[in-house]
């Protein structure tokens, strides 16, 4: 899998861009909160960016559809390089002010969903037409991609909590924004997928199908496909409360944990650890993995958390660990799922639209975590992460018995349907782009 052309190149600028992302999750919330001491002002500066996803992600799909995903990754990478560097610049010049940084985080958010959309629809481009269709392969890639954003987040978080104490939160900003540069130029001389055309159609019917699909085609199928439409769901009620946990850690540690930055790094570089250790065993043994299994994972995911209303941090961080043993097993399966139940003309409208979904759940959740916090303290706020992140476990497990369908077929009639039920296998036929229509499924 890894001779795949552009595959390690492409792991690559995942592992620089979210190594400096992570920076940027420990900087700028810390810089918000020392600076002006209101978590309210630092969920708000946070809930800015998703804010961003949320507005603008569903149209984007049309983007995508448009203009490929390698470009599409190529314009959002290069957009964000200048946007990441203007909040420290800003700061040294004595212009930043609070206006300003959420203006700036909701620009950065605009990019966002075209971009991780574009990076999870790249991975069936460049396994190519027969290879982008297995589902163990696929889920595999995914495993890798997602590992270095694994990777990162332990790294990042470890080494992002010394270098707040050594320069300052404001000058760690300027490593995230060159790694949006590094990872432009990499995508751009090594990531090349071959060119594709789905079978059937031409370029002139795919850019068709793309420009007559409307902006909620993609949450229409959706929540049109049961299982799809439980793997969302299952999908938003953790992403609730993931980022809850981010906007309670730096209050805990500033206010009764001795309020030293690197024991903020020293939680979230345990959680990336859990992170890094998973997506190893999701590469390797993915495939292998039952829905029995997968449920354990899920269940591996939530209880955890209900460790971190023990007021120790050797316990919270093991805690934090075990969340993130479990995570890459289930973000791989739930992405390649979306892909692969999906048919081919209307995938970038499905992954903006999961995409978008995803952030406005953590736009919920940092929108509210300031506020709860102020009123309740951060113990409060993370048993309700716990409750939440059971109920998506929960729904992960009735999304899997759901899930019995093999890859998508595009654009099918009942009658036809009934034929393909009799027949040994389904691939991916010819698709009537101009009739993005649900697919049945058994």
């Amino acid at each position: 899998m890894l001779h795949t052309p552009g595959l390690l190149a492409l792991f690559v600028a995942k592992l620089l861009s979210t190594f400096g992302s992570w920076l940027t999750l420990l900087a700028l919330p810390w810089f918000v909160l020392v600076t002006t001491g209101s978590p309210v002002k630092m969920s708000a500066v946070m809930a800015a960016e998703f804010l961003g996803v949320v507005t603008l992600g569903l149209p984007s799909g049309k983007v995508v559809a448009r203009l490929g995903v390698r470009h599409t990754m190529l314009i959002c990478d290069g957009a964000r390089v200048p946007l990441m560097a203007l909040i420290p610049l800003l700061h040294q010049t004595g212009w930043l002010s609070l206006p300003v940084l959420l203006a700036v985080s909701f620009s950065l958010g605009v990019f966002t969903a075209p971009y991780v959309s574009s990076q999870r629809l790249i991975l069936a481009d460049l396994l190519g037409p027969i290879r982008g269709t297995d589902e163990k392969l696929l889920a595999r890639a995914n495993s890798l991609i997602d590992g270095a954003t694994r990777i990162a987040a332990l790294a990042g978080p470890a080494l992002g909590g010394l270098l707040i104490a050594l320069l300052g939160p404001a000058q760690v900003l300027w490593i995230d924004a060159g790694t949006y540069l590094v990872s432009f130029v990499i995508l751009a001389a090594f990531v090349r997928p071959p060119a594709t055309v789905v079978a059937g159609t031409d370029r002139a019917s795919s850019r068709t199908s793309h420009e007559q699909a409307s902006t909620f085609t993609g949450l229409h199928h959706t929540l049109r496909h049961r299982a799809l439409r439980r793997f969302v769901l299952a999908l938003t009620l953790v992403t609730i409360s993931v980022p809850a946990i981010f906007i309670c850690l730096p209050v805990l540690v500033l206010n009764d944990l001795g309020g030293d930055p690197r024991t903020l790094g020293l939680l979230i570089a345990a959680n990336g650890a859990g992170l890094a250790i998973g997506s190893l065993v999701a590469v390797t043994g993915l495939g292998r993995m039952n829905n029995t299994a997968l449920t354990g994972a899920a269940m591996l995911q939530c209880a955890p958390l209900w460790l971190l209303l023990i007021d120790q941090t050797i316990v919270m961080a093991s805690g934090l660990f075990l969340v993130g043993l479990a995570t890459p097993m289930l973000a791989a399966t739930i992405n390649t799922r979306v892909t692969l139940r999906t048919p081919a003309p209307i995938r970038p409208h499905v992954m903006t639209a999961v995409t978008t979904t995803e952030n406005l759940g953590a736009f919920v959740g940092y929108t509210a975590a300031g506020p709860a916090i102020q009123l309740s303290g951060p113990r409060t706020v993370f048993a309700a992460i716990a409750t939440l992140a059971a109920l998506g476990a929960i729904t992960f497990a009735m999304a899997l018995r759901a899930d019995h369908s093999r890859p998508a077929v595009p654009s099918q009639r009942p009658h036809e349907l009934r034929q393909h039920r009799r027949t040994s296998a389904i691939r991916e036929p010819a698709a009537d782009p101009s009739n993005p229509a649900p697919t049945s499924y058994p």
